[in-house]
């Protein structure tokens, strides 16, 4: 079985080909407006192409950025949990909840998660991609020596 910190590393990478791929269409597609001359409904279509690829953008950065930083760990209550997908019927993803922060999970994490239970979450700290989630039994802090 691989290490999930590996797991979520190659699946941060894919991300991040996908969003740049989809960056670079985003790309042509305005240059190629731009060469053609805008003009008239051109400008609408551009602005909408261009808003697009900055979003684009930023999860891109976001991603390149992940991939060289360190974990980070989070604890805290799990507040609410849910399903949905993601482009309209395909891709069901899962999602939690905890301390005010919404982290994004494997279907096999997901199941193993309750709201309402008290959990340490590993993940990236831009994207907030989750490497593991592990219910905390003892929340009480420790005390000094």
């Amino acid at each position: 079985m691989q290490d999930p910190e590996s797991i979520a590393r190659a699946a941060l990478r894919r991300s991040a080909v996908i969003y740049g791929l989809l960056l670079g269409v985003d790309v042509l597609v305005l240059v190629y407006i731009v060469a053609n001359g805008a003009g008239g409904g051109a400008y609408i279509t551009l602005s909408i192409v261009g808003l697009v690829g900055l979003l684009l953008a930023y999860h891109v950065y976001q991603h390149v950025r992940d991939l060289g930083a360190p974990l980070v760990e989070s604890q805290g209550l799990v507040t609410r949990k849910w399903t949905r997908a993601d482009l309209i019927i395909a891709m069901q993803s899962y999602y939690v909840t905890v301390e005010r922060t919404v982290f994004r999970l494997r279907p096999e994490e997901y199941i193993h998660i309750d709201t309402g239970m008290y959990a340490k979450v590993v993940h990236f700290p831009n994207t907030l991609n989750v490497v593991s989630i592990h219910e905390v039994l003892d929340m009480r802090p420790a005390e000094p020596a």
